[in-house]
């Protein structure tokens, strides 16, 4: 059996004129990125992965250090492309694509294909790495899809339940993934940002 720690990344700044793959850690993120670090270098990961995108190799950037391991940039393991363009109400967005799988804007990815996307690059990961514990640096949406697709049991009231950072565990058996839905880590209580609290992902 091994096991995977699907790390959600730190708050991050959104402006609409940064493209969305270059978008940094806020202030607050960086510390949040530290203070993960500290609760997470006793889990025994022997393997990290991440999205190329900056602000999941910023969040996992201090337990890469702490660990002494080699950051592997997977780019499938990169957030749903919803538009290049900005999104007005972002909230009611994210409820419309998580309902119907097969929404996009023109320029951008539904999250079926971005579901299939984030779940074979996952498959992969595990199939391939001699690794038992590994870590996956990532973000909201893709590991809520890719949650959703190996539990049915994964609610939109889950997806928004995901805060910056956050650390979730799923399972692989050699054949098949399973969420682990009684894993938290509670030190994050005190310093990751809720959904309430964000204007977006």
């Amino acid at each position: 059996m091994k096991e995977v720690f699907l790390i959600r990344h730190a708050e991050a700044i959104y402006d609409p004129k940064i493209p969305d793959a270059q978008r940094p850690l806020s202030a607050r993120g960086l510390s949040q990125a530290a203070d993960l670090a500290q609760q997470i270098e006793r889990l025994g990961i022997e393997e990290i992965h991440t999205s190329p995108y900056e602000r999941c190799l910023h969040t996992i950037a201090p337990l890469t250090e702490k660990l002494g391991l080699h950051l592997n940039v997977v780019h499938d393991l990169r957030e749903r492309a919803f538009t290049d363009g900005h999104i007005q109400d972002w909230a009611t967005t994210w409820r419309t694509a998580w309902m119907d799988p097969d929404f996009a804007f023109d320029d951008g990815e539904s999250g079926r294909r971005a579901q299939a996307r984030m779940y074979e690059a996952m498959i992969r990961l595990v199939t391939a790495s001699p690794a038992k514990k590994l870590a996956v640096s990532s973000h909201g949406n893709v590991i809520a899809l890719l949650l959703q697709q190996i539990d049915s049991s994964f609610t939109f009231e889950h997806a928004c339940s995901i805060r910056n950072p956050d650390v979730l565990r799923i399972m692989f058996d050699g054949i098949s993934l399973s969420w682990d839905s009684e894993f938290d880590v509670a030190g994050l209580r005190s310093f990751a940002t809720t959904f309430q609290a964000r204007s977006t992902e």
